[in-house]
């Protein structure tokens, strides 16, 4: 059963640490003691709920610590193997712009528009693992993709 968790949920617990924080060592680290800590509560519903609030809190912890909370460099992710390699170079371009812009935006902005819009998760799942309420969702969805449309110069893209 644990197994299946794991494989279930591997990836998009790796890539939601991974966009706080810019360490893949660290990113390694963090996503072990998520899935030891969900193990320890034995959660049965809403795995990837729980999963992605224990590695938030995780990450708030680990910057606590050392006093660093702020905003962290992202990275792109791989790219997808056949693609032309002007369309791989104007896709990273817009990759990075869009990074370096989230990068510049309210830390409560950055993480709505990273589990909404990234991840994917609807509005009262977001909620739920910012365990804030589904109004300021909402309204840090709107306020961080104004911002974001402001650093990008009025782009519709976001």
């Amino acid at each position: 059963m644990r197994r299946e968790i794991f494989e279930a949920h591997y990836d998009a617990v790796y890539k939601y640490i991974r966009y706080l924080i810019n360490d893949t060592d660290l990113t390694h680290d963090l996503l072990q003691e998520t899935f030891y800590r969900f193990y320890q509560k034995n959660y049965t519903e809403h795995e990837r709920t729980y999963l992605l609030k224990i590695a938030r809190n995780l990450v708030y912890d680990h910057y606590r610590r050392k006093k660093i909370i702020g905003f962290f460099q992202l990275k792109s992710e791989p790219v997808a193997a056949g693609e032309l390699p002007e369309a791989v170079i104007e896709r990273n371009v817009e990759y990075e712009k869009l990074y370096a812009a989230l990068q510049q935006i309210k830390w409560n902005y950055r993480e709505v528009i990273v589990l909404r819009y990234i991840e994917e998760y609807s509005v009262k799942e977001t909620a739920m693992i910012l365990a804030c309420s589904e109004v300021k969702v909402k309204n840090n969805t709107a306020r961080g993709l104004k911002a974001l449309r402001e650093l990008l110069g009025g782009e519709d893209d976001v």
